[in-house]
């Protein structure tokens, strides 16, 4: 009779979750039933970390592409790009990398 007691209690909050439209999903449960929200603060410093780090990559891509735009252009020539192509380049900051290696590429085979 005991397990029919543990068993009902056991069931009676799920169908009253069922019930109400809200029935939390096993996965976010921690280990003694709370919502694993507590982790939130930490993927929010994990989302300004990725924010800090995408930042500093792109001022330095910007850095990186300001120096080869000071350089004449015999020197850029040397590198098998145009002051054109780091125009395009800076234009497009995620595919930067990708246009200089198409325009090197690209002015290699000429």
């Amino acid at each position: 009779m005991s397990n029919l007691n543990t068993s009902l209690t056991t069931i009676a909050p799920a169908a009253a979750g069922r019930a109400s439209g809200f029935v939390p999903h096993p996965s976010t449960l921690g280990r003694q039933g709370r919502p694993l929200a507590a982790a939130e603060p930490a993927n929010l410093l994990v989302a300004f970390a990725l924010w800090i780090t995408k930042a500093q990559t792109a001022r330095s891509r910007r850095a990186a592409l300001l120096g080869l735009l000071e350089l004449d252009r015999a020197r850029l020539d040397d590198l098998g790009i145009s002051r054109d192509d780091l125009i395009n380049a800076m234009t497009s900051n995620a595919r930067a990398g990708s246009i200089l290696h198409a325009a090197r590429a690209r002015n290699s085979s000429l």
